[in-house]
């Protein structure tokens, strides 16, 4: 924090909190859900994972804290920007370890199917602030399937660095709650257009979605619709690759789209899967040719 701020320490029931920190032991108490709900201030949980050591992720600060890049910028995001302009700094140094990052971004990979449903279903019923290194992304509202996207993003995109956190006073303000869209179809095309998520997606596998996408990308809408198509109705990646000549990453891409939805499955082998329309006929022409030597082995005794 900028030097000319003095950091107060208080309990979490002084009712002048400019921010507040909760470790995971206190967070489920009655207490402190009573507190979150009846105040408007900022807050982190704390919790501990050495593989997500560093970032901030759905309000949750994890430590061993290495580099503190991200929790910096959640400082300066939700605490220095709303600071009155008397005590805010002119501009707060950033520390080695963020100004290193900055010449050279290296970002984990915490995107799995646990992920998207934490963002999406785990999360509590309020609105939530999409964001990544590059600003704002939207707000989204799960429980009413809404989203006001950012009027600075024209075509909504997004990389590795993407992130989600309870959407602010400040985040509310900033996104035009004129112009909503339907979350789920947003959110995939959203995914859909940013191909650097086809690394989440397993490189092979057997899956089936829940329902068929609604693409905005009209040059793509053939090639989505036939793998909505087949993955519908359950299939393995490089099976759909082999038989229609798509490139396994395009694949990829799709499931990767489907995966930040809460879109998909995964199957066992011996389930139903797609079979593309010769193999269906020549299953079709080979039940005839048995049935029909059934019959002749009937009628002669064979």
């Amino acid at each position: 924090m900028p030097d000319n701020l003095i950091i107060h320490w208080k309990q979490a029931s002084d009712l002048h909190l400019d921010c507040l920190f909760i470790h995971e032991t206190f967070f489920n108490t009655d207490g402190m859900q009573k507190l979150l709900n009846r105040t408007s201030f900022p807050w982190l949980k704390i919790s501990k994972d050495a593989q997500l050591c560093g970032t901030v992720q759905n309000n949750t600060l994890y430590f061993p804290l290495l580099n503190a890049k991200e929790l910096y910028r959640w400082l300066e995001q939700h605490i220095m920007q709303n600071l009155p302009a008397s005590q805010s700094a002119p501009s707060a140094p950033m520390p080695p370890e963020a100004a290193e990052s900055q010449i050279a971004p290296k970002h984990s990979n915490p995107f799995n199917e646990r992920f998207f449903r934490q963002m999406l279903t785990d999360a509590t019923p309020s609105k939530l602030h999409l964001y990544d290194d590059h600003g704002s992304i939207a707000v989204i509202d799960v429980a009413q399937n809404s989203v006001w996207p950012s009027p600075h993003r024209l075509h909504p995109m997004t990389d590795l660095s993407f992130k989600y956190d309870l959407a602010s006073t400040t985040d509310l303000a900033k996104a035009d709650r004129k112009e909503s869209a339907i979350l789920q179809d947003w959110l995939w095309n959203l995914f859909w257009n940013s191909p650097d998520f086809y690394q989440i997606a397993p490189e092979d596998g057997h899956y089936r979605i829940h329902f068929w996408p609604k693409p905005a990308d009209k040059a793509q809408h053939k090639r989505i619709f036939q793998l909505s198509a087949c993955f519908i109705q359950g299939a393995k990646l490089s099976k759909i690759s082999e038989q229609h000549d798509i490139p396994i990453r395009t694949i990829q891409q799709f499931i990767a789209a489907n995966i930040a939805v809460n879109n998909i499955s995964k199957i066992n082998l011996w389930d139903a899967h797609y079979n593309p329309p010769e193999q269906a006929e020549s299953n079709a022409d080979k039940g005839l040719i048995q049935n029909f030597i059934g019959k002749l082995r009937k009628k002669f005794g064979f």
